[in-house]
């Protein structure tokens, strides 16, 4: 009998548990999940993609844009820029048949326009930028909250601003602890308010509800993000719209826009022919199915988001659909509960409902975050038919049929870490392979890629941004893999419409100005920065696996799985010792900090994950080299490699600072942990005593429950 990729992985998987935990059972099975209720069947390709405001493309949304921030010079801090910028409550109107969507997000305190993803900022490298956040989010949420998880049961319209994949003090950096309300209250570590080292900077005084950050942007070009982190609803609060897009360029990226000898449009295409691409999955409010499929919805949301259109987000513990520990110790989960991962069945880009781009034939450069909260992206480039075509899925093979044309190859030039040593190049039409847990571009939750696509000579074509990664990754079940006849969808949709989590973007190109991507190489590896810690023996596929130098520090630590006191799935990061409390690695976040580092040292990480999820561990503070991945082996508690390690992936070659670390093997990282230099004196944390980040799990429901633990600089 032919198992599915699917039925394959799940069976594959469940063998290298006992294989990769030296026969002890540590690694968890592949677990289902799915939506337990469906967004209407809305028509897809009906509405055009928005672009940023500060660009003028006839060709793209204009009408409502993505706004970005205008800043002043700032007064207090010479050759900074100063920005305000508001959090709160607002409606927007994300596709044509649904009614405005209730949202949170960040918007220009000076001009208050509102939208979906708003509050983008663009910013250059060595300006740096004092940004006064205002805190205006009413309460109750508008997403039901689990106040079971720890650091949830306060109040919450509480914030904090992460500035993801930045250079910046640790009082800056937003972490868990850094939350505050609107009435002034806060966490343990927000040093940023009122009284802090911030306050009153040229006679401009921080009011209660308010809090400075303080960014140097001393980083190279790329695309960094801020979004929100407090303690026990970050889930929620970046559900609802607390995330916005953080660029920064530099005189390295200026250069690659200069025509030289050989490259007489530039080796990279301008800022004018230039996206910002943010992928999000959701579910909306359907009142005409909800009651019937999720009939508390009503009793634990908010009257005001229970309408057509309003977000939905799942909130009950279903023992037919997560693992769950049958004890009499347990307690009965609650109803709103928190959930192993959340998966949703329409697919936003750039903060609207299944749009349509329109570009000219020529290149251009993307920048594509993925905003999933737990859901890769395998994104291939598929030809198809012009107005009503769509790459059609075979639900035999769960891949496009055979005979789908590709687009032209995604030439990956940079990620979260600025750019790559050398280029790599998606051929596209490369499925999701479950052996390899590979494809063609790959983004994790929280991963960037900085990408050229070049449409010369394909003016009337028409191409479709396709996906088709599982969920949860890299064994989920076809229930979570929303596309017009999969027959393990509870809901299915008309032709042209959604639900559906693999026709993402359609791309339309036209005649226009030529500027096609010059022949040779784009990329020169002498202007990686900061250096590398370790050269690169190749850059040739497949690389080589990378040594640290001699005497580097090593420090072992794990990706675990366990259970909580209502016996509900949990993740949990983890020393190579045995817990303080259960019989695993795993150690709450709460625990006494174990990663405590000197500030300027170098270190090797080597993570084993006992898994059964590829999770995306997200560094802050710090960039990483990936070294290698190989399989392991736990023989009587001792950690030990064993096969064949394999180097980092082509787009991995450079910096990262969110990094894939798949079930079964151990992800061994390089780092150093420099500070940045600022203004000011920056105080310790009261909470532990030195410079307070954090490393967690970018599947954010993971990072809450409780994937997540204190890195603490001394």
């Amino acid at each position: 009998m032919k198992l599915s990729r699917r039925q394959f992985l799940k069976s594959s998987l469940a063998a290298s548990a006992l294989v990769g935990a030296g026969g002890m059972g540590t690694l968890l099975t592949p677990r289902p999940a799915h939506a337990a209720a469906n967004s209407p069947t809305l028509q897809k390709w009906i509405q055009a993609m928005r672009q940023l405001d500060i660009l003028s493309r006839p060709l793209v949304d204009n009408a409502n844009p993505i706004p970005t921030l205008s800043s002043v010079a700032d007064s207090g801090f010479p050759g900074a820029q100063f920005y305000q910028v508001t959090a709160g409550e607002f409606t927007d109107q994300l596709h044509p048949a649904l009614g405005p969507t209730r949202l949170w997000g960040y918007s220009d305190t000076s001009t208050g326009v509102q939208r979906h993803l708003g509050g983008v900022i663009v910013a250059t490298r060595g300006v740096a930028a004092r940004i006064r956040f205002t805190n205006t989010l009413p309460t109750p949420h508008i997403i039901p909250v689990d106040i079971t998880l720890p650091g949830a049961n306060q109040a919450q319209n509480r914030m904090a601003i992460h500035i993801h994949g930045g250079f910046v003090p640790w009082i800056s950096d937003g972490g868990p602890f850094d939350w505050w309300a609107p009435n002034g209250t806060h966490g343990l570590s927000f040093l940023n308010g009122p009284g802090s080292v911030l306050d009153n900077i040229a006679g401009n005084p921080i009011l209660p509800g308010q809090a400075d950050y303080y960014y140097p942007n001393n980083q190279s070009t790329r695309l960094i993000w801020y979004h929100d982190h407090a303690h026990g609803i970050t889930r929620l609060n970046a559900y609802a719209g607390l995330a916005s897009g953080y660029l920064i360029l530099d005189a390295v990226n200026a250069g690659y826009y200069a025509p030289a000898t050989g490259f007489p449009n530039g080796k990279i295409p301008p800022l004018a022919s230039t996206f910002p691409l943010v992928f999000q999955d959701k579910v909306f409010v359907n009142p005409g199915t909800t009651s019937l499929t999720d009939s508390t919805w009503s009793t634990v949301a908010r009257p005001d988001v229970q309408s057509l259109g309003s977000l939905w987000y799942e909130h009950v513990y279903d023992p037919k659909v997560f693992r769950l520990l049958k004890s009499t110790k347990n307690l009965t989960p609650p109803n709103p509960s928190c959930i192993p991962e959340f998966f949703g069945d329409t697919m936003l880009a750039n903060g609207l409902v299944y749009p349509t781009v329109t570009v000219e034939a020529k290149r251009y450069r993307f920048f594509i975050l993925n905003a999933c909260n737990a859901r890769f992206l395998n994104i291939n480039l598929m030809g198809v038919a012009p107005a009503a075509g769509e790459v059609t899925t075979d639900p035999k093979t769960s891949f496009a049929v055979v005979g789908t044309p590709v687009g032209p190859p995604i030439i990956q030039i940079g990620n979260e870490g600025g750019f790559l040593v050398t280029e790599a190049t998606f051929p596209n039409g490369v499925p999701f392979n479950p052996a390899t847990l590979t494809g063609n571009l790959l983004l994790a939750p929280a991963e960037r890629a900085d990408v050229i696509i070049d449409f010369t000579g394909k003016a009337g074509q028409e191409f479709m941004m396709y996906n088709d990664a599982p969920g949860p990754f890299p064994a989920g079940p076809p229930t979570t893999d929303y596309y017009l006849g999969n027959p393990k969808n509870p809901i299915q949709p008309l032709p042209g419409t959604g639900p559906d989590t693999r026709n993402i973007l359609r791309i339309k190109v036209v005649a226009g100005a030529s500027d096609p991507q010059p022949a040779g190489a784009i990329l020169d590896p002498t202007l990686i920065d900061p250096p590398l810690l370790v050269p690169y023996i190749s850059t040739v596929a497949p690389i080589p696996p990378l040594s640290a130098p001699l005497g580097t520090p090593v420090r072992d630590l794990t990706l675990n799985e366990d259970f909580d006191q209502y016996g509900r799935l949990r993740q949990l990061l983890g020393t190579t010792s045995p817990a303080l409390v259960g019989k695993g690695f795993g150690l709450d976040y709460l625990a006494p900090t174990t990663e405590n580092v000197a500030a300027g040292a170098t270190e090797v990480w080597r993570i084993f994950n006992l898994s059964a999820d590829t999770h995306p561990i997200h560094f802050h503070l710090v960039n990483v080299q990936v070294l290698s991945r190989q399989p392991f082996k736990v023989t009587k508690g001792v950690f030990a490699p064993t096969g064949v390690a394999r180097g980092p992936e082509p787009n991995e070659v450079g910096w990262k600072e969110t990094v894939q670390m798949h079930p079964g093997d151990v992800t061994t990282v390089i780092m150093k942990f420099d500070l940045p230099v600022v203004p000011f004196t920056v105080p310790v944390s009261p909470r532990t005593g030195g410079n307070e980040y954090v490393w967690h799990c970018h599947i954010l429901e993971h990072e809450e429950h409780d994937m997540m633990r204190p890195l603490v600089v001394v």
